[in-house]
């Protein structure tokens, strides 16, 4: 067995010898793979032997090894590599018709101009369109690749690409000079190029362009005419349809905007006639407008920077204009205007609404402004405060004082507040109020109940121990409040008061004066200590001129020094020259002297001679020295919140203890229980009762209604209320004050009320030391709605400080337009509108019950605004809007990190809850609860607290906007109410929700066109007749016109550019006509920049037939071939195959191989696609054998052989061995 054994190596060993020597053969062979011999061992056993000895080897198999093998350069275009994997398809040629694959990619042309290789096989690849792409992928759809010789037959030239740039800087060619060929000063630049006829026969077309316009306000674009000369004869443009870079005609509307469908395309099958628009003549863009109505022009109330004075107090009604309107005064005293019922305004038809504005001093520009915010807030979308009796309605405030050991002390009975209850801002606050009225209300209640806080069995004494529980004692003070004044009266007067107070005058009633006056209808009193009404002269000072008042008698020595005095005239129905030479304000005493019982004053103003005449005159009273212990007002809440501007009067008088006198302990508040008793008024005109005085209403308080010790606010920014104690009224800075302070709503251990205020257990403690607030939670109004439908937005009221007229701008763009009249309009548009009145007052400054707000063209109501200039009669001054509806600013986030379509909750670690948003210059950072929330309720919760931001320096208020969620994209979407350029959003949250970088959000104003009609040389407008000639007279088809959409044409050899240089018009081709021939011009890759003029992309499609110049062969197996007439053909794309077991391959020669079972079908494909490797064109790939490695293995073959052979020798000299032996 040992010799056969040995004989396998052997043979082994010679065909590993064998596989070596021809990979080393074909070493020079272009795609030669290289083999390999596989062995596998021989054994065989019986199933009782176990030690069994092998019995050889065998060859099992010679494999192709397919590695890449090295890529050379040739100069043959035809030598191919393939970098990558995949084989060449060839076909054989003869009757076989078999395909074979290799990496040889060593081809030439065959004499019929086919592709192949040297076995004059067909190199196979896919057939392609005239646009090169693969029309067929299948092995059975393959082409053999074949050269043409030659191309076409002529083709006459049809299209012209005009591929030029005429220079910027060029200049405009009069329209009176006259075109000329040969003359280059009359065009600006001229291309030529070659075309061919249908002969073949090259002819020269010239192309000229003459610059008719550079840019202007009217219409941005140059413009060129051209003309179009072929061989000397002239090619005329014809009338196109303009169309669209896929060639559809294209149709405008009356905006100008283009569509390739108008909403009844038949009709203009239907024999009709049209005006004839071009495309380069649909006019200068203009941004869509509002309705805007212009008040009478105001020069002498505001003219020249001027200012106004708005009232609402009741007791000025009548120093405004609109009060001496009402009385018929035929030159009205300008300045003071009404507040109330300001103006009646009607956006868009939605309804009248009547706006107030609040008192204060304004310029043309700020009460614009003020207009505009009362015109937003009363057609918006704002909410009141409405509070729910034993919910929300209580608020409560305790003081505190430290203990000492971190721990701090209230008050036995902490100070609480019913905030539905009634005060001088409402009496029914349980229906509601605007938040500037909720705070003002909020904060006189707070002040009334820390001043009820001190109160014993009545409100005119104060309880001793709750007075040292406050620390009030020594600081308390009476006050007096008058009943409502019905009419205020006319005449200068003097009130009497007699003032009791323990601590002064050893507790006598004291006489002290308050003066009233009503100058220019502006009722005012003051409070003075000292009155002369006897023993008075006037006289002049020698030397300077100056009045001196001479007072004789027991008054003359008042017991405070004086420092002013101030004449009042009671009115009889005599002369007050006093008033009219001195006027009714204080005078300021410049010297006093004494002698005898004759005090005489020197006062700080010039003497007048005729008015030093008392004789004749009314009486007068001079009152000096303004009160040190007490003061006069009327009551009003100017003022009161910081940041409020609208006020609320009652017509009452109050009078109030100051300085000295309001130092009073509880024990001293006890032994004067009426503090104040009132005298008749000393002109006799006038009772107590006409100063509400009859009975009066008498109270001890601590703290001022005006001047409060707790103040409420509200942060705009953050939406919460805030709470600031003043530490000087309830502070240490008081000496016996308290530390801090804390305000609570529920009784409860945790949440928050609507109003944001935390329950007891979880409200914090405020120092009284530090600027520090206490904070509410998020809170805005949520109760019903100021204004429940039609609501409108964007509103604008300026004033033009130029014509000193009052503009007023309804919120929207857009004129009145039927549906499907114009291109994006699917339902009909309502025009925007704005109508502007007032409702007719009554003599109380009310509004007149039987005033219904009829309309009349724009104005509205009975009434009218002189400081407005509303209303206007009939149409004058009224602005039809324009154009189309104007786009909101809107911005979506992204797709949230958690599904919002379920359950989710919000909390307030990492500020999760808090969202910043900006709206047209609006910004606020919304808080929002903590709780369950899904992607519906979290959109509802953001949208209601966007909609309460506000400005908190202009007032302006953001309403409308809407906040969407979209369950299929997983986000929320923001939308303006407002509209147009200035409209904005901008939204910052968290990154689950989605919102984090969120893209700012534009609106855009509708642009719309005004086409103009084509005109001929004497100016008449043009038609399309249904025939589709040109005419100037349309009266044939007059009554067959088209409507609502316009065919658009092109303008016959004019090219328009924009400013930036590119073709407006034609973007599709034109026809030039002429006697012998037409071409079609095509002028859309044309340009005009600031560069010389330049024609290098000129091309056209004519040709005659033309010869084989070049090849080429890309990356991606594309043929392309080249001919003299200059075209270009892509031939085809050459096939690539690949194999699941490329080992299965059968080599059949040539570096060829078959496929077979083994190696499965062949899966075809392209080039650098799909896995395939590239196509390299002049390159070759060499075989894959190694020749060192080669050698190698054929040293190693040939010991192999030589063992075995010595094997074979040892096994047959041990067989003779033992035939020695038995023989």
């Amino acid at each position: 067995m040992s010799f056969y054994t040995a004989l396998t190596g052997l043979k082994g060993a010679q065909t590993d010898i064998s596989t070596t020597s021809n990979n080393i053969a074909n070493v020079g062979s272009n795609g030669f793979k290289k083999s390999r011999t596989e062995f596998g061992d021989i054994f065989g056993s019986t199933p009782l032997q176990t030690n069994a000895v092998g019995a050889g080897t065998s060859t099992k198999a010679i494999s192709q090894q397919f590695s890449q093998g090295n890529i050379t350069q040739s100069t043959n275009t035809l030598d191919m590599a393939i970098s990558g994997q995949g084989f060449f398809a060839v076909q054989a040629s003869g009757n076989s018709g078999q395909v074979v694959y290799t990496r040889n990619g060593s081809f030439d042309v065959s004499d019929e101009g086919y592709i192949v290789d040297s076995a004059g096989q067909f190199l196979l690849g896919y057939p392609v369109d005239t646009a090169g792409g693969v029309s067929d992928k299948t092995l059975e759809g393959a082409t053999k690749m074949q050269l043409a010789s030659t191309f076409g037959n002529p083709v006459a030239t049809e299209n012209v690409n005009m591929g030029v740039n005429l220079p910027s800087s060029s200049e405009v060619i009069a329209p009176d000079v006259e075109f000329n060929v040969d003359d280059s000063a009359t065009y600006s630049a001229s291309s030529s190029v070659t075309i061919f006829d249908n002969a073949g026969n090259p002819k020269s077309a010239t192309v000229y362009y003459i610059k008719t316009q550079n840019p202007s306000a009217a219409d941005a674009s140059f413009k060129y005419d051209t003309k179009l000369f072929v061989d000397g004869v002239e090619l005329t443009p014809t009338l196109t349809r303009s169309a669209d870079s896929k060639g559809v005609a294209q149709f405008i509307d009356k905006f100008g905007q283009q569509t390739a469908t108008p909403s009844d395309p038949a009709y203009i099958l239907e024999g009709k006639g049209s005006p004839l628009y071009r495309a380069d003549d649909l006019g200068a863009a203009q941004a869509s407008t509002p309705a805007v109505l212009s008040g009478l022009g105001l020069e002498t109330y505001l003219g020249d920077g001027r200012t106004v004075e708005v009232v609402t107090d009741p007791m000025k009604f009548k120093k405004t204009m609109e009060y001496q309107s009402l009385q018929g005064v035929a030159s009205p005293v300008p300045g003071t205007f009404w507040g109330k019922d300001f103006l009646l305004v009607d956006v868009d038809n939605s309804g009248p609404v009547s706006i107030d504005i609040p008192p204060g001093t304004y310029n043309g520009e700020q009460l614009a402004a003020a207009v505009e915010v009362a015109m937003r807030d009363a057609f918006g979308d704002d909410k009141k405060v409405q509070l729910t009796n034993g919910e929300d309605n209580i608020l409560t405030i305790d003081l505190k004082k430290s203990s000492g050991d971190g721990k701090s002390t209230g008050l036995v009975a902490p100070i609480t507040v019913d905030l539905n209850a009634g005060s001088i801002v409402s009496t029914s606050p349980e229906d509601g109020l605007g938040l500037d009225t909720f705070l003002v209300h909020a904060q006189r209640l707070v002040t009334n109940k820390m001043n009820a806080k001190i109160h014993g069995d009545t409100a005119n004494v104060a309880d001793t121990t709750k007075s040292l529980e406050l620390g009030t004692e020594g600081r308390l003070f009476k006050q007096v409040t008058a009943g409502a004044i019905t009419e205020p009266p006319t005449d200068f007067d003097v009130i009497n008061v007699s003032h009791t107070n323990a601590a002064i005058n050893s507790g006598a009633a004291t006489a002290r004066y308050i003066a009233y006056s009503n100058v220019g209808d502006t009722p005012n009193v003051k409070a003075y200590d000292a009155k002369f009404s006897t023993g008075i002269a006037l006289g002049e000072q020698a030397g300077t001129g100056l009045l001196t008042v001479a007072i004789t008698g027991s008054s003359a020595a008042p017991a405070e020094d004086l420092t002013v005095l101030r004449f009042q005239q009671r009115g009889t129905d005599e002369d007050n020259k006093i008033i009219d030479a001195y006027g009714a304000a204080e005078i300021s005493i410049k010297s006093a002297s004494t002698s005898g019982n004759v005090t005489t004053y020197v006062l700080d103003v010039a003497a007048n001679s005729d008015a030093n005449t008392l004789a004749g005159q009314d009486p007068i009273t001079i009152l000096g020295q303004p009160s040190k212990h007490i003061e006069a007002f009327f009551e009003s809440t100017e003022g009161l919140v910081e940041g409020v501007q609208e006020a609320h009067y009652s017509n009452k008088l109050v009078v109030r203890e100051i300085g000295d006198s309001a130092k009073r302990t509880a024990a001293q508040t006890q032994i004067d229980s009426t503090a104040f008793a009132f005298g008749d008024p000393d002109s006799g005109n006038a009772a107590k009762a006409d100063f509400g005085l009859a009975s009066v209403a008498e109270a001890v308080n601590w703290i001022d209604d005006r001047d409060p010790a707790v103040k409420i606010g509200y942060d705009e920014t953050n939406q919460r209320l805030t709470f600031d104690g003043v530490n000087g009224k309830i502070g240490k800075g008081t000496g016996l004050g308290f530390d801090s302070f804390t305000v609570y709503g529920s009784t409860g251990d945790t949440g928050e009320n609507s109003l944001g205020i935390p329950a007891i257990g979880e409200n914090p403690e405020t120092s009284l030391q530090t600027d520090e607030l206490f904070v509410g939670g998020a809170f805005v109004p949520n109760g019903p709605e100021v204004r429940a439908e039609n609501r409108r937005f964007g509103m604008e009221v300026e004033f033009d400080t130029v014509n000193n007229v009052f503009d007023i701008r309804s919120g929207t763009t857009g004129e009145a337009l039927g549906a499907n009249s114009v291109v994006g309009v699917d339902v009909a548009q309502n025009a925007s509108s704005v109508a502007v009145g007032r409702y007719n007052l009554t003599n109380s400054g009310e509004r007149d019950a039987t005033d219904t707000a009829d309309y009349s063209f724009n104005k509205i109501g009975n009434g009218g605004n002189q400081i407005m200039g509303f209303p206007r009669d009939g149409v004058e001054g009224y602005t039809e809007p324009t154009g189309l509806v104007s786009k909101p600013a809107t911005t979506s986030g992204s797709e949230a990190l958690l599904d919002m379509s379920k359950a989710f909750t919000i909390s307030s670690l990492g500020g999760e809850n808090i969202f910043n948003a900006v709206v047209n210059g609006v910004s606020a950072s919304i808080v929002l609860p903590e709780g369950n929330y899904k992607g519906s309720t979290l959109a509802e919760a953001l949208e209601t607290r966007i909609n309460a931001m506000s400005n908190p320096v202009s007032g302006q208020s953001i309403g409308g906007v809407n906040v969407q969620y979209n369950q299929e994209t997983n986000n929320l979407t923001f939308t303006t109410a407002t509209t147009g350029e200035g409209s904005t959003i901008a939204i910052e949250g968290a990154l689950r929700f989605g919102l984090s970088d969120v893209p700012l959000g534009l609106g855009e104003t509708a642009s719309v066109r005004k086409p103009v009609q084509a005109t001929d040389e004497f100016g008449r407008p043009l038609y399309i007749a249904p025939n589709g000639e040109i005419t100037a007279n349309n009266q044939a088809f007059a009554d067959n016109m088209v409507e609502d959409f316009y065919p658009l044409y092109l303008d016959e050899g004019e090219i328009t550019f924009d400013l930036d240089g590119n073709v407006v018009s034609p973007i599709t081709k034109v026809t030039y006509a002429g006697a012998l021939t037409d071409l079609t011009l095509d002028f859309s890759s044309a340009t005009q920049l600031n560069q010389p003029f330049s024609a290098d992309a000129v091309e056209q499609d004519g040709y005659s037939s033309g010869r084989l110049t070049n090849l080429e062969i890309d990356n991606y197996g594309n043929v392309s071939a080249g001919y003299s007439n200059g075209q270009n053909v892509t031939l085809g794309k050459i096939m690539l195959a690949s194999f699941q077991n490329q080992s299965g391959l059968k080599q059949i020669g040539n570096s060829s191989f078959i496929a077979t079972a083994a190696s499965g079908d062949p899966e075809l494909g392209e080039a650098a696609e799909d896995g395939f490797g590239q196509i390299l064109s002049g390159s070759l790939e060499r075989s894959n054998v190694d020749i060192t490695e080669e050698l190698v293995n054929l040293i190693t073959s040939q010991r192999n052989y030589q063992a075995a052979a010595k094997a074979i020798e040892t096994s047959s000299s041990m067989t003779q061995t033992i035939i020695n032996i038995r023989t």
